[in-house]
């Protein structure tokens, strides 16, 4: 059983790194770009997808709080894109698709990945409760600060005037602190280091992209 999930891991690891590698490469040719950014919902959740199979493999716990993470996000987005009262006035592009009114179905689904890489890096550091709770939301935001440019650039939303507000972060911070302390009091686990690698390999796909673009 051992062997089978470290050879799962290790194929989901590798689909990853080839996938975004390929990404990285697609996005900086213009001939490619629109097909990348045609793919990118779908990338999306099949890469997640992967790496959230795995986590659910190793604790059931997770699904609970995947779905209680999904919905509340979603509707956070939603509310946000609809009033500008939680992040601040942007809109999404027809880039993430499907939508409901005007907020993409994968948003949510993003985030419960970004918050589960950001706890698995938490708990690598010290893995105490207290300090999981209110570290793991760092490490959120400065996936949003990075994230942010490119996905600007790309299309992915737009912010009112161009202008990326402090209260998107401020939301990120307290949206992150909120589903992370519900993680802690479900005692769920991050068994392996699948969300981790994945926070990192998107966090460097961005990263050159804001660079390169």
């Amino acid at each position: 059983m051992e062997r089978t999930t470290y050879i799962i891991r290790k194929r989901i690891l590798i689909i990853l790194y080839v996938m975004y590698a390929v990404g990285v490469i697609g996005h900086l040719v213009a001939a490619s770009r629109d097909v990348m950014l045609a793919l990118t919902p779908l990338t999306l959740l099949f890469t997640g997808g992967l790496v959230l199979y795995a986590l659910i493999r190793d604790d059931s716990e997770i699904i609970r709080w995947s779905i209680f993470t999904y919905v509340f996000t979603f509707c956070f987005e939603l509310f946000g894109v609809k009033t500008g009262y939680i992040f601040g006035d942007y809109t999404y592009g027809d880039i993430l698709i499907p939508q409901i009114y005007e907020t993409p179905l994968i948003i949510g689904f993003n985030w419960i990945l970004v918050i589960l890489g950001s706890i698995g890096i938490a708990k690598r550091i010290i893995n105490k409760p207290l300090f999981v709770i209110f570290v793991a939301p760092l490490f959120a935001v400065i996936f949003d600060f990075i994230l942010e440019p490119v996905a600007v650039k790309l299309g992915y939303w737009t912010w009112e005037n161009g202008v990326i507000p402090i209260q998107n972060y401020i939301a990120w911070y307290i949206i992150s602190l909120l589903f992370t302390s519900y993680f802690v009091l479900l005692k769920a686990k991050v068994r392996n280091r699948l969300a981790i690698h994945y926070y990192l390999i998107q966090l460097a796909f961005f990263m050159i992209l804001n660079a390169a673009l």
